[in-house]
C-alpha cells in the first residue's frame, strides 16, 4: 500500500517544493486547497510540471500521483488528514488560523473509533518564528491534552526560492510551478512523535533553533533588504536589484552583521555562515526565477514586527555586541515603502520624517522608535526621504557605524 502525504496549500511552496520532495520520497500526494480551479485541474491531470530554473537553463520534472481535495469541503479534507502518513502546511503565516478546523477534525477522526490511532506529524513550512507554538496555541483549545500529545508540530526551514507564477504562465498552464534547484528541507528532529520518516532531502536536525534563526535572520532578512531597496531604486525583479552594486553592498553588509551574531550565539564557524551568505547572494541573482521585489517585500507589517527578520536579527546583533546598522538600512527601506503605499499621492517627505517614529512603533512594538535599532532605522529613513541615491544611504550607514553610541542617536 502506497504512503500518502497531505499537503495543505497547493501554491508556490506546496507545488514548487514540497510536492517534489514527497513525490521523490515515494508518496502519493493529496493537496488541500480552497481554489476551485486549481483543485479541479490537479484532479483532472493527476500530475503537474515543475521547472527547475537557473541562469544556465532549466529542466522539467513531472510530479505524478497527485490528487486534490477542496478545503471548503470539510468532510473530505478531514478524511484526507485522518488517513495520511504525513501532513504538511504551506499556506502562509496569515492563513494558518483558517486551516485549524479541518486539521482538528482530521486529528479527531484519526484518533477516534475507526481511525488509525497513529500520531500525526505536521511539517510546518511557513516563514514564521515559533510557528509551532502558534499552531499549538490554536489547537490546544480544540483538542484534549491526550490528543494534542499525538500531534508532532515540526518546524522546518524552507530555503528554496519559489516565485509566484506570472499571469501569462498561469493562463497557458495553470499547474506549472517554477523554482530554483536548491532542494533541502531541514526540520526539527525533536518535534516528531514516534518515528521520524526517512524522506530524501528532508533532513532532521537537533537542536533546531540555530537552523530556523539562520533562515529568518540571514536568508529572509537579506532577501527583504534586497526587495525594499530594489523597489526604492525602481527595479521589478530581485535579480535586477542584487545586480546593482550599491544594493549588493548593503545586502552583504546586513547579512554579515547577522552572520557574526549567529556565529557568536550558537558557537558556529563564522566562515561557514559567510559562505552561506555568499551562496544566498548568488542565488538572489537567478534571473530565470523572475522573482519580484513586490513578492519578496509583501506584508510589510509582518516583516517589520518584533522578532521577525529585521527586529529579530537586529536584537541578535545587539545582544552579541554588534551594531545592526545595515540591517536598519533595509528596515528603513521597508518603512519608506509602507508609508508611501499608505499615503499614496498625498505622501510628503517632511511629514513622513515627523510621523515615522509613531508608525515604526505601531509596527514593531510601542518602544521600537526609542530603541537603539529604531534610532538607526529612523536616521536612515530620513536619508531616504531626501535622496534616491543609495550611495548616500551607504555613507550615512558608514557614519552611523563609526559613531554608534553617540549622543546624536540617543
Amino acid at each position: 500500500m502506497s504512503k500518502k502525504a497531505v499537503i495543505i496549500g497547493a501554491g508556490n511552496i506546496g507545488r514548487g517544493f514540497i510536492g517534489q520532495l514527497m513525490y521523490e520520497g515515494g508518496y502519493d500526494i493529496v493537496f488541500i486547497d480552497v481554489s476551485d480551479p486549481l483543485v479541479d485541474a490537479l484532479n483532472a491531470s493527476g500530475e503537474y510540471p515543475l521547472d527547475i530554473v537557473s541562469n544556465r537553463g532549466s529542466r522539467r520534472i513531472i510530479i505524478k500521483n497527485v490528487s486534490a481535495v477542496n478545503g471548503k469541503s470539510a468532510d473530505d479534507a478531514m478524511r484526507a488528514i485522518a488517513g495520511c502518513d504525513i501532513c504538511v502546511t504551506c499556506v502562509g503565516a496569515k492563513a494558518l488560523k483558517y486551516i485549524i478546523p479541518n486539521l482538528v477534525g482530521g486529528i479527531k477522526l484519526r484518533l477516534g473509533d475507526g481511525g488509525s490511532g497513529k500520531p500525526l506529524n505536521l511539517l510546518i513550512c511557513e516563514n514564521l518564528m515559533n510557528a509551532d507554538d502558534y499552531i499549538r496555541s490554536l489547537l490546544e483549545t480544540e483538542l484534549t491534552p491526550d490528543e494534542l500529545a499525538m500531534v508532532g508540530l515540526v518546524e522546518t526551514s524552507v530555503g528554496r526560492m519559489v516565485p509566484l507564477p506570472d499571469p501569462e504562465t498561469t493562463k497557458s498552464d495553470p499547474l506549472l510551478a517554477r523554482a530554483e534547484a536548491y532542494g533541502v528541507l531541514p526540520c526539527d528532529a525533536d518535534a516528531f512523535v514516534e518515528d521520524i520518516p526517512d524522506i530524501k532531502n528532508i533532513i532532521p536536525v537537533s537542536p533546531f533553533d540555530f537552523i530556523i534563526r539562520r533562515k529568518l535572520y540571514l536568508h529572509n532578512m537579506g532577501h527583504a533588504v534586497c526587495a525594499y531597496l530594489g523597489m526604492k531604486s525602481g527595479y521589478t525583479y530581485i535579480s535586477e536589484a542584487i545586480a546593482d552594486p550599491e544594493i549588493r553592498i548593503i545586502v552583504r553588509e546586513a547579512m554579515t552583521e547577522s552572520a557574526a551574531a549567529l556565529a557568536k550565539r550558537f558557537n558556529q564557524p563564522l566562515e561557514e555562515l559567510n559562505d552561506n551568505t555568499n551562496d544566498l547572494i548568488r542565488r538572489f541573482g537567478n534571473r530565470a526565477l523572475r522573482d519580484t521585489c513586490a513578492r519578496v517585500g509583501a506584508d510589510i507589517p509582518r516583516k517589520l514586527a518584533a522578532s521577525d527578520r529585521f527586529s529579530g536579527a537586529a536584537a541578535s546583533v545587539l545582544e552579541a555586541g554588534g551594531k545592526p546598522i545595515f540591517i536598519a538600512a533595509g528596515a528603513a527601506g521597508a518603512l519608506d515603502r509602507y508609508m508611501r503605499d499608505s499615503a499614496g499621492a498625498e505622501y510628503n517627505a517632511e511629514t513622513a520624517v515627523v510621523d515615522a517614529p509613531a508608525v515604526l512603533s505601531s509596527l514593531a512594538g510601542e518602544t521600537a522608535a526609542e530603541s537603539p535599532f529604531g534610532q538607526y532605522v529612523l536616521s536612515l529613513f530620513s536619508v531616504l526621504q531626501y535622496s534616491c541615491d543609495l550611495s548616500d544611504l551607504i555613507r550615512a550607514a558608514d557614519e552611523l557605524r563609526e559613531n554608534a553610541g553617540d549622543a546624536a542617536l540617543s
